[in-house]
């Protein structure tokens, strides 16, 4: 049955159109004009809500000047923006993380610190000789499950050969530092998989050290355990394949 509401059409600029499919994508409206719709109505709202108001905007000079800029790009410029503002929010969320209540005043906490990295995550060590008491100190971070010595310089500049990573049991996402235990031996190496193909990689940061990747197809027969997410204060690009 055809509707007895009124209807017009308009004229949109390109850029404006875009936006529009944009919201009509993220809030799932099944046609353009639904999503017309709802974004003249929140107009409407906020125009009668802030009726007699004057209120001075949230974002800065910048960052409307950088609204404005990412509209005057193509598809190919947005998704650059998207993947580096994705990438700079993870790690500030990193950091956060890291850091959370490390000013706060409370008992210092005791981990167990591996003492090589094939002896992290076994269920019931043996004391003074798979790790030893470690207490966390200042600027450590505060969540940390336990800790391993890394050894080799595969991971290197970051992960240098002797130094102490400290784990926490996050999921890991894509881009992780993570410890895994592969086969029986634990090595601590850049997560990525690979939904297409069905392989995981497992990347050393040093790229010198490529020969020390390692790659499990799906029908490999390996076994892979993730035994943690080592906490880190920033995001490591994925090297390309």
């Amino acid at each position: 049955m055809a509707t007895e509401k009124p209807r017009f059409s308009v004229t949109l600029e390109e850029a404006m159109l875009e936006q529009v499919d944009d919201y009509q994508f993220s809030n799932r409206f099944a046609t353009r004009s639904k999503a017309v719709v709802d974004l003249v109505r929140k107009g409407l709202e906020e125009l009668e809500n802030g009726a007699g108001k004057e209120s001075a905007s949230p974002y800065s000079g910048e960052a409307l000047k950088l609204a404005k800029d990412y509209d005057g790009l193509d598809k190919w410029g947005k998704q650059a923006v998207r993947d580096v503002a994705d990438t700079e929010m993870a790690r500030v969320e990193d950091e956060s993380r890291f850091f959370q209540n490390t000013d706060a005043e409370q008992e210092a906490k005791v981990i167990n610190l591996f003492l090589e990295p094939a002896a992290a995550g076994i269920a019931t060590p043996l004391v003074g000789q798979d790790y030893e008491p470690y207490e966390l100190k200042p600027g450590d971070p505060p969540g940390a499950a336990f800790a391993i010595r890394i050894q080799g310089d595969s991971m290197e500049p970051y992960f240098p050969d002797g130094s102490t990573a400290f784990v926490n049991r996050d999921a890991l996402v894509d881009g992780d530092i993570g410890v895994f235990c592969v086969d029986g031996g634990t090595v601590c190496k850049q997560y990525h998989y690979d939904r297409v193909l069905g392989i995981t990689y497992l990347f050393s940061l040093n790229r010198k050290r490529a020969d020390c990747d390692v790659v499990i197809t799906r029908d490999s027969n390996q076994s892979l355990v993730c035994q943690g997410r080592i906490m880190t204060k920033k995001r490591f690009p994925l090297p390309e394949l």
